[in-house]
């Protein structure tokens, strides 16, 4: 996964320069490094279904009245009671962090099959010597025409990174028309952890059972099972790894019910997948991140260093295919001046603005003594909790604020909603003892079809309140 530097388009709090975009990347791709897949089947080309402007290919669609999915042989996600959350101590605020604006015409560098000295290697035509061998990396101009969310309206795969203690997971989609219900295209319940809804898992050691728990620096991805042909012919091209299935392509909301506990916790040191000699808490940076499908099915279970995520050279701009950082914390071995485990990041990244928010706070200044309790969302620049939900403009980023969240350690339902229509990604973080009115139809229950009002009720959520 890849750890969100300070953002160019916002003041940074304890002493670093606003307009970085250079501090440590202690999860970037670097090229030799082993971390995500390759591409997907039929990619959307950039201009996705709005409306009732006809679907691609790898957006699905359903029956609206029965929550139904075509292409899953009519089935849809099995019953299941309402998530059981477990909290110590008095509620929280909860709080929303809103992108608007999202998506731009532009480019990113796609790979592709071809030899050296094709005319179609635009972005990146090199020969890549691993030691052990070698490989020609064909990068071509893959444009984008339309501002629909690009690119996160093309496949995304989940990235789940421990410590963390998930019990719930569900993604919905729009069950054809984005102003249409929607229903849960994939489901996962801890207490049925066998027993995924068009769900495939590939966790460390290609792992392909998920249990909830993760141990620190344990990875799993999570995508949907319909497999995608890599290999000879593919488009965008993938040799092949565990990660070869479908993402979720058009708009999604994703909720899981989930704890971040620390990885120095008795329970969660056996399960750790530090290295030999790492410390527990220098390491310690839970993740929660989405992925274009195609960085990740790019030939390992990581990023190939012929990857999509940056067009130019620059391995921490993200000015690619990009990805979001949805909940990050950035590891204390950063160095002071960014890591601090008690802090978790949002962010942006993609051809569109580079990056965008990821405000980080090193233990140096932000000590979590300094926040309210009860805050979830902080500001990180006057060190105080935030008042109201903070919107950040793709068109108009600047502000006072630094936004950014108060890890907890008990569970916390996390939301996050990717929509075509309106142009916004919409973070939540909902305590189970406070969940404002604008999202009781969605949790606890956690219901297999939801009208988009509910959809449109969440999307204009701002929290605290």
């Amino acid at each position: 996964m890849l750890a969100v530097a300070a953002a160019a388009s916002l003041a940074i709090a304890c002493g670093s320069n606003p307009a970085a975009t250079d501090g440590p990347a202690t999860n970037e791709p670097t090229g030799d490094e082993p971390t995500g897949g390759g591409p997907t089947g039929d990619q959307p080309t950039g201009d996705q279904p709005t409306g009732d402007q006809p679907p691609g290919d790898d957006v699905p669609m359903g029956d609206p009245d029965t929550g139904n999915w075509d292409d899953l042989d009519g089935s849809h996600a099995p019953p299941h009671p309402p998530a059981e959350p477990t909290n110590n101590g008095d509620p929280t605020r909860g709080g929303t962090l809103t992108f608007t604006n999202i998506g731009a015409p532009g480019y990113w560098g796609r790979r592709i099959e071809a030899e050296p000295g094709d005319p179609r290697c635009d972005v990146q035509s090199e020969t890549i010597d691993f030691g052990w061998g070698s490989e020609f990396c064909c990068r071509t101009r893959h444009e984008v025409t339309s501002d629909k969310l690009t690119p996160f309206n093309e496949q995304l795969h989940m990235v789940l990174d421990g410590p963390l203690r998930v019990k719930m997971l569900a993604v919905y989609q729009p069950l054809g028309a984005t102003d249409g219900p929607w229903a849960i295209r994939s489901f996962w319940d801890r207490r049925t952890p066998d027993q995924p809804y068009n769900l495939q898992f590939s966790g460390p050691n290609g792992a392909k059972e998920f249990g909830g728990d993760l141990g620190n620096n344990c990875s799993f991805f999570a995508m949907q099972e319909r497999e995608f042909p890599c290999g000879p012919g593919s488009d965008p091209y993938c040799p092949g790894s565990d990660l070869d299935h479908y993402g979720w392509a058009g708009s999604k909301l994703v909720v899981l019910l989930a704890s971040m506990p620390y990885a120095d916790e008795p329970e969660m040191k056996p399960l750790s997948c530090i290295a030999d000699g790492e410390d527990e808490r220098a390491q310690d940076a839970p993740w929660i991140g989405v992925s274009p499908s195609e960085l990740n099915r790019d030939g390992w279970s990581g990023y190939h260093p012929c990857h999509c995520f940056n067009n130019t050279d620059n391995g921490q701009l993200g000015d690619g295919c990009g990805q979001i950082n949805v909940f990050e914390v950035i590891a204390e071995s950063s160095g002071p001046q960014w890591g601090n485990r008690d802090i978790i990041s949002t962010g942006i990244r993609s051809y569109q603005v580079g990056s965008l928010g990821g405000v980080t706070c090193g233990i140096q200044s932000c000590g979590i003594e300094q926040f309210p309790t009860d805050a979830d969302l902080v500001d990180v620049n006057s060190l105080t909790a935030m008042n109201q939900g903070a919107v950040i403009d793709a068109d108009d980023p600047a502000m006072s604020a630094g936004p950014a969240w108060r890890r907890a350690q008990d569970d916390r339902f996390y939301l996050f909603l990717m929509d075509e229509g309106s142009r916004t990604v919409q973070v939540a973080v909902i305590h189970p003892g406070n969940v404002p009115a604008a999202a009781q139809q969605i949790v606890p229950a956690v219901p297999n079809v939801i009208s988009r009002d509910v959809v449109d009720g969440f999307l204009n959520l701002r929290l605290p309140q």
